[in-house]
């Protein structure tokens, strides 16, 4: 591929050391066997990941899987029921919070302390209202939890050994000292007190040098420490891998029922993911599905496509690193991941780097010597993979340098995204259903149960698992009623809810008196969809009470964005109500520049409507689509499509989320949206571009309270936040840090102003799921599920609430954190309130899967982050302008 090689551009000479593999295999060895009678799994944080040659799975990826770990946070001492933390305060940049606190977190993960003053102040977190339902939840019990001490080793080699599996070799060599032991590449866990140090020397697996081992002692730990949970985690991967599975970045997988996409050169292996803690006081193993898809294709391959198409050496390279750059890829030798970061088309595998030693190696020598690899290509660039926040905490600060012939892109591309086919065909082998998501978990219980090997590791450590998932019972809630203009309708979860609100009145409603709509000349066919499309919106909403004037027609010669600018900037008067521009494509910067200009410029609320979906759809359908764009229209004018009845009158929700902003890098856009009548229907947004979490929150003191207070003569009693966009590891920092900063600035907006506030956290990513048990079938739990106990952690106040209806594939049920309340609702009303909030997404006619005040502030957000880059106008932050 001498071709790559070609006219290197430009790039940023870095210190980089390669990555060291951990075997020399290819793609079908992906896991080396083990030669000593012990747990041997790499470790979440280990010696070998602060080396920057040992491989470490990617930031990107590890989001998609399991929440790393993190250690909770103090009390605050005399603090109300869901209570928040003590200490860390920190950038708000970032804006997604994790980790846990002292109340109850979101994090299901991490092995939490536990906090007995904290129930106390708790009190009862179980609801009472609704129906009886049984349910089934992805969780195995662990009946025998072991009353043992158990004595944690630190393990050094001197040379120092990167590689794990040749670690794991070297201390199979003592199999007399180290049997029965745990060991995660840095650490040995152990039922017996090896002592307080051993040092002894080994031969080095691969070359005839010798290697110094020296192990000390460094704690004696409870089955209540957190080294009990890393343990425990251990050895159920240890039972994965008895099982046949097989180590892809941090799940396994079970290379045995593979899928060949032949038709796309993808393969896609099934497997499970597994995290072990403590709930509700029984240590349970929960356990779901997971799919990994990786292309037959190398990077190196790819490569060599792109350049076979493109004679201009620099325009081939902007091609793959536009294609590339943000992909995860899959190193072949040792089934790590890692996220491109961008492609150094300077360097070469002929470079040279220092090792520890200070010899000097080129990559094609390193991997010859090391891993009897031979690198084919000497002249492609090298893949550049920054390390992620978990790699940098480690120690690693230096980038990852990659082969493009040593890695395979996972996932899919954006051109197969856009596939309609390609994605149907996908989704039947990843959207399992409820019956066969259960009847796979339920054999991966049954093949643990009886497998020999499996049983006899576990018999080492004194610990039995049950043979079934758990079962409890759970809670469905009364279906809402929903209030129209002159109706109320008891919703029905399994109607099309369009339907619903074809047939009734808008609940408040606001008249398009002055509209614009621009399109392109086209054929007379399109202008007659047009003028069917005016007409449609104009009689479907007669009955409803809505006055739409017929809009003022504006055809442009052709669709560039400058011709759209143009005419908008001739002819769009300060009192146009709404503008509608029919787009021929979704092409991004044509869509980011009218939206920018109708956003900052001339700030008048907009709709896009693709021509496809006029043009294509069939006349009988005409009517329908009107509908869908007309109730969006009126939510973006200020109108109220519906509603649900709201008992408390002065009450505020606040829906909080962020979003990273395209183009300025580093750079988080926080996003609140508030609420501004009693009926929560009316809303306040606005963004803020944070350095600080002070910003944000003199935004929602500013603007949002004195909004409500405009509008309603009074400020709110009740504040209830649901803050979306919190990642693990900083839930401390919205506990702590925020919190306190909302608390302080109250009395700021009016003298003795106290409200009664609640903070809730919102968590969409998870591994539970939950089955309704009917008999012998299963199902998906109806909308209006509420889980909150057993599944739960005992000292938080947290719940599971299933608000939406699934159609296809199995439910995903939201949870909820209560990390401060002193609102005096009950459980009940909490739970209640938020399936309430779950109705009040005017962009879908039905129930979501959050609050509807955080869908608007994630649209929001993104809006911002995407497009405008910027603030928006002040005259639209009372309108839901960015549905």
């Amino acid at each position: 591929m001498s071709s790559i090689g070609k006219g290197r551009g430009r790039g940023r000479g870095r210190s980089t050391q390669p990555k060291e593999p951990d075997a020399p295999s290819g793609l079908q060895d992906y896991s080396a066997s083990e030669t000593a009678s012990f747990v041997s799994l790499q470790s979440d944080i280990s010696d070998a990941r602060r080396s920057s040659l040992e491989e470490t799975p990617s930031e990107e990826q590890s989001r998609t899987e399991k929440p790393r770990r993190g250690n909770p946070p103090k009390v605050m001492p005399g603090a109300p029921r869901g209570a928040g933390v003590q200490s860390v305060t920190t950038d708000f940049a970032a804006m997604h919070v994790g980790a846990t606190r002292s109340g109850r977190s979101s994090s299901r993960s991490m092995p939490y302390s536990t906090v007995s003053e904290n129930r106390s102040q708790i009190g009862e977190k179980r609801g009472e209202s609704g129906d009886p339902i049984n349910i089934i939840a992805n969780y195995i019990k662990v009946l025998t939890k072991p009353e043992w001490e158990l004595f944690q080793y630190h393990i050094e080699f001197t040379p120092d050994i990167e590689n794990r599996r040749f670690r794991r070799e070297i201390i199979s060599q003592h199999r007399t000292l180290f049997k029965d032991v745990a060991f995660d590449g840095t650490t040995i866990y152990s039922f017996d007190d090896l002592g307080d140090s051993q040092d002894f020397a080994c031969r080095h697996p691969s070359t005839p040098d010798e290697v110094r081992v020296v192990v000390r002692k460094v704690a004696r730990n409870s089955p209540n420490s957190p080294a009990f949970f890393h343990m425990a985690n251990l050895i159920v991967r240890k039972l994965l891998e008895l099982t046949g599975m097989k180590l892809i970045g941090r799940n396994y997988y079970q290379f045995d029922r593979k899928v060949d996409l032949d038709r796309y050169n993808l393969t896609l292996f099934p497997g499970f993911m597994t995290n072990v803690n403590i709930y509700e006081g029984s240590l349970m193993i929960n356990v779901d599905l997971s799919h990994k898809i990786l292309n037959k294709t190398t990077v190196h391959q790819r490569l060599q496509d792109i350049f076979s198409q493109y004679q201009d050496v620099k325009y081939a390279q902007d091609t793959a690193t536009k294609e590339l750059v943000g992909q995860i890829v899959l190193t072949t030798y040792n089934s790590r991941t890692y996220k491109i970061d961008e492609i150094a088309w300077e360097r070469s595998p002929m470079q040279m780097f220092p090792m520890r030693d200070g010899t000097e190696y080129s990559f094609l020598q390193y991997y010859r010597e090391k891993y009897q690899l031979n690198i084919i290509d000497h002249t492609q660039p090298l893949l550049v993979s920054r390390p992620s926040k978990r790699d940098r905490r480690a120690g690693v600060t230096t980038p990852f340098l990659l082969i493009p012939e040593l890695c395979c892109v996972t996932g899919i591309s954006d051109v197969m995204r856009s596939d309609f086919h390609f994605m149907r065909e996908l989704s039947s082998y990843t959207h399992v259903d409820a019956v066969s998501r259960y009847d796979r978990l339920r054999q991966f219980v049954t093949d643990l149960d009886q497998n020999p090997d499996c049983q006899e590791e576990l018999s080492k450590w004194n610990i039995k698992l049950d043979n079934d998932l758990i079962k409890f019972e759970a809670r469905v809630v009364d279906a809402e009623e929903i209030l129209y203009r002159e109706n109320i309708v008891r919703y029905n979860y399994t109607d099309i809810g369009v339907v619903i609100v074809a047939m009734y009145a808008m609940l408040v409603l606001d008249h398009l008196d002055n509209g614009l709509l621009y399109f392109r000349q086209e054929k007379e066919k399109l202008q007659d969809d047009l003028s069917m499309h005016s007409t449609n919106l104009h009689f479907s909403y007669i009955p409803k009470g809505m006055l739409v004037e017929f809009p003022i027609l504006r055809q442009l010669e052709n669709d560039r964005p400058e011709h759209y600018l143009q005419a908008l900037q001739d002819f769009a008067p300060e009192n146009t109500d709404l503008v509608l521009c029919i787009l021929t494509n979704s092409r991004k910067d044509r869509y980011d520049a009218l939206k920018k200009f109708l956003c900052l410029d001339n700030p008048i609320p907009s709709q896009m409507v693709l021509t496809k979906t006029i043009a294509a759809t069939r006349r009988n359908q005409l009517m329908s689509v009107a509908t869908k764009i007309g109730i969006q229209i009126n939510a973006k004018l200020g109108g109220e499509i519906w509603g649900v009845h709201i008992p408390t009158k002065t009450l505020m929700v606040i829906g909080m989320d962020s979003y990273h902003d395209s183009k300025r890098r580093g750079a988080s856009v926080g996003a609140f949206v508030a609420s501004t009548n009693p009926s929560l229907t009316k809303f306040y947004s606005r963004v803020v571009y944070q350095r600080t979490a002070q910003e944000l929150i003199d935004g929602l003191t500013r603007y949002a309270l004195r909004e409500y207070h405009r509008n309603n003569d009074c400020l709110p009693e009740k504040i209830v936040i649901y803050r979306d966009g919190v990642g693990d590891g900083q839930l401390s920092v919205v506990a702590e840090h925020e919190l306190r900063q909302i608390i302080e600035t109250f009395p700021k907006i009016s003298e003795g102003y106290e409200p009664k506030l609640a903070v809730v956290v919102v968590k969409k990513r998870g591994n539970t799921r939950f089955f309704q048990q009917d008999g012998r079938n299963v199902q998906n739990p109806p909308p209006g599920t509420v889980i909150d106990h057993t599944v739960t952690n005992a000292d938080w106040y947290d719940f599971y609430l299933i608000s939406q209806c699934a159609r296809q594939g199995t439910i995903a049920p939201t949870h909820y954190n209560v990390i401060w309340d002193r609102t005096n609702f009950k459980v009940d009303h909490m739970q209640r309130l938020t399936f309430k909030l779950c109705h009040l997404y005017y962009n879908w006619p039905g129930t979501i899967r959050v609050p509807a005040v955080c869908q608007y502030a994630h649209k929001l957000a993104f809006l911002v982050g995407q497009s405008l880059h910027q603030q928006f106008s002040e005259r639209l932050a009372n309108k839901l302008f960015y549905l």
